[in-house]
């Protein structure tokens, strides 16, 4: 066994800022840190996108709901953040048409939609989507034929964006942040803070594997990790933390129901949630609860499942809502604030300054927000980290694609963007014996560093086989997340390197092939790997335990076999 430091790297560095937390927010400081030459490293104790950033609804948009608050000001800025990823992020962020069907209801309801519409359309005026349309009653049955007849009349429909992997999406933001010289760790715990005083001088970290411990010296700490933040500032002060409201949401896959992304009200509390056209199924959610439990034990229930499969069975009864194949579930870490249900709650973050509130210098927090706003919230906090430095480097992150995009930079818009991508692809990828089904998968996961996939079939041609013939991945992939993607663990490649663990049998019929490659590049010995195929059939276990917890159960196995060319 090896007797080399995992934290060598670290020895006598003195960063200008350590973020805690590698979900989305923490990834996009870290860029918009690294972009404006700060030095900086990040600590995230599980795999990056492993908590909240992983269960969203996966949407890239305004929020229409958050009109209804009068909150213009919110829904204007992630308006212009959209606009912004889907030109730095061509790849991974798509154009997604929405559709509101209205049933009979009120005249002031429905007026109501319609000036909702018109607002929206106001409020991106710069866009590059579409403006809204109305599609009359027979239109929308053509479209949508398993919508329920009885009252429809008709459906509004509008443009926003969906980011079918928001996985990669903080992946990619962590690569340009390591490219730009930030040092990145997963698997890597904050177990306490350094204090000298009033002033944090950095933190002390724990390797999950190894079990070593390091202390990190930095002149500013900001804690980015969303609903963990209250316990680390809780030890930190030594008396509990309420920044943070935590409440829960859950989604289910079912077989496929709709043709576009439909916005529906629930009936028992006129909350609404979506069903999205997503990895070929159904992509039913959310759920708004508060949750006061650990962050760690947090899963969907069958009440969460009852509420939302009662709720959309209204509205698609003819659809196969019997058959759930999985759930998700995970919380939004919002600004606390008392007396307001959760779904009033607002999406707006905030930035702590611990000097301020607690006269503890060196420490920081951001709160609250949402993916949508993930740029714009890093670069609010590097604003903050810059002004305490004295540093006068402005944020590039509205302007520098990300990655996967990068050989793109000189074309103008989304659309062309994504053309000069895929015809470089298919150029690149002669001769590899892959089919353009493949390379479109591809580019959907990597953009343009897909070619460093390429480069290793070009010296190695065996990778090129399919890691199970059910799915399009290959197994140049798992080298590739190995060697420059931080992939240690067999849970990381499925879930959060490629999107295997969302498919129909959550990518069961590929673990004894991505077992395999793994034990051989990572060195592990039997145990290790018996340890890694418990560690994900446990995370299996997890988003299928509310079947024991529902008023009926439901019809499908837990689990259904995928046949070859099913994904």
């Amino acid at each position: 066994m090896s007797t080399i430091s995992p934290f060598t790297q670290l020895e006598g560095e003195l960063f200008d800022v350590v973020i805690i937390g590698g979900g989305i927010v923490g990834a996009g400081i870290a860029r918009d840190a690294a972009l404006r030459g700060l030095r900086v490293v990040l600590f995230e104790k599980d795999d990056f996108a492993a908590g909240t950033s992983s269960t969203s609804t996966r949407l890239i948009h305004g929020g229409l709901r958050y009109l209804e608050m009068f909150d213009f000001g919110l829904v204007r800025q992630d308006l212009g953040e959209r606009e912004i990823l889907l030109r730095i992020a061509p790849h991974l962020v798509n154009p997604l048409r929405f559709v509101v069907p209205m049933w009979s209801r009120s005249l002031f309801y429905r007026a109501k939609l319609k000036m909702g519409m018109i607002l929206y359309d106001l409020l991106s005026y710069d866009k590059s989507l579409p403006n809204h349309n109305f599609w009359n009653r027979e239109e929308a049955l053509k479209r949508e034929p398993l919508l329920n007849p009885d009252g429809l009349q008709g459906a509004l429909c509008y443009y926003d964006a969906q980011v079918p992997s928001t996985e990669r999406l903080v992946m990619e933001n962590i690569l340009d942040a390591r490219d730009h010289g930030a040092q990145i760790w997963n698997h890597t715990r904050v177990a306490g803070m350094l204090r000298e005083g009033e002033e944090i001088t950095g933190v002390k970290v724990r390797h999950e594997r190894s079990g070593e411990e390091r202390e990190v010296r930095a002149r500013l700490v900001i804690n980015a990790a969303g609903p963990w933040l209250d316990s680390l500032t809780g030890k930190l002060l030594h008396k509990p933390s309420h920044r943070v409201r935590m409440t829960k949401g859950i989604h289910f896959t079912s077989p496929p129901a709709s043709n576009h992304a439909l916005v529906l009200f629930a009936r028992k509390d006129d909350r609404l949630f979506f069903v999205i056209p997503w990895q070929g199924y159904a992509w039913v959610g959310t759920t708004d609860t508060d949750y006061d439990d650990s962050p760690d034990l947090v899963r969907a229930n069958g009440e969460d499942v009852d509420y939302l499969r009662d709720s959309v069975e209204t509205f698609l009864p003819e659809a196969q809502w019997r058959k759930i194949y999985y759930t998700t579930a995970g919380l939004r870490a919002l600004v606390r604030k008392e007396g307001v249900n959760e779904s009033a709650v607002s999406r707006k973050h905030a930035l702590v300054d611990y000097a301020k509130t607690d006269n503890l210098h060196g420490y920081m927090a951001v709160v609250g927000g949402k993916i949508t706003a993930y740029r714009d919230i890093a670069e609010d906090a590097v604003d903050m980290v810059c002004q305490k430095l004295g540093l006068s480097a402005r944020a590039q992150t509205a302007k520098v694609p990300l990655p996967g995009a990068r050989l793109s930079v000189r074309t103008q818009g989304r659309d062309e963007s994504l053309r000069y991508m895929r015809d470089l692809l298919y150029k690149e990828s002669e001769g590899l014996n892959l089919s353009n089904e493949q390379v479109e998968h591809l580019l959907s996961l990597y953009g343009t560093e897909a070619l460093s996939i390429f480069a290793l079939l070009r010296r190695q041609p065996e990778l090129g086989e399919r890691i199970h013939p059910a799915y399009l991945d290959i197994v140049a992939q798992i080298h590739h997340a190995v060697a420059r993607e931080f992939c240690v663990d067999a849970e990381d490649f499925l879930l959060r390197r490629t999107m295997l663990g969302y498919t129909q049998d959550q990518g069961l019929a590929a673990l004894p092939r991505i077992l395999k490659e793994m034990s051989a590049l990572c060195c592990w010995s039997e145990e290790e790997r018996a340890a890694q195929e418990q560690r994900y059939q446990a995370a299996v276990a997890k988003s299928q335990a509310f079947r024991q917890e529902l008023k009926e159960e439901s019809a499908a196995p837990a689990i259904e076999p995928v046949q070859a060319g099913e994904s």
